[in-house]
């Protein structure tokens, strides 16, 4: 590793900007922003251009749209994945870990719920079964679980 890629900010790119969790996170990494660089991202043309012009790095990603997942992964270290909870979660969880794994990503965040590995009931389910994949990916990640409070998994 040159002292480039040593001196280089990590950049970290938040799934779910514009929901409270995504936001959180992003107040959350701003208080750590001389050791990260945070990229927000939208499926919202108009929100990434705001952002931009407010001086943010933003990118256009929409989960339900794999063609837009190779520009928004250029040059992305790490990645906050976080998705709507209906079953589409499956197939969109597997395309942006698949694309994240093919653009060389480190570290990959999922913000999940806790399940015992044979819960029946389907939410549940989809989170176990996307974290299941992310584990078999080969990138290094970890796992948010909501119980009564959130832990790290």
């Amino acid at each position: 590793m040159n002292n480039e890629q040593a001196s280089k900010k990590p950049r970290i790119l938040i799934l779910g900007s514009t929901g409270r969790t995504g936001k959180a996170v992003i107040g959350e990494l701003k208080q750590s922003s001389d050791s990260v660089q945070i990229v927000y991202s939208s499926r919202n043309r108009a929100q990434v251009n705001t952002w931009r012009q407010e001086g943010n790095d933003a990118v256009l990603l929409d989960l339900n749209d794999a063609r837009t997942f190779p520009a928004a992964l250029t040059g992305i270290d790490r990645l906050f994945l976080a998705t709507g909870y209906t079953v589409e979660m499956v197939h969109q969880s597997k395309t942006i870990v698949d694309a994240a794994t093919d653009a060389g990503l480190q570290f990959i965040v999922h913000l999940g719920i806790f399940g015992n590995g044979r819960t029946t009931d389907p939410h549940f389910a989809w989170h176990e079964m996307v974290e299941r994949y992310i584990e078999g990916s080969g990138v290094a990640w970890s796992h948010i679980h909501r119980t009564s409070s959130w832990t790290i998994c």
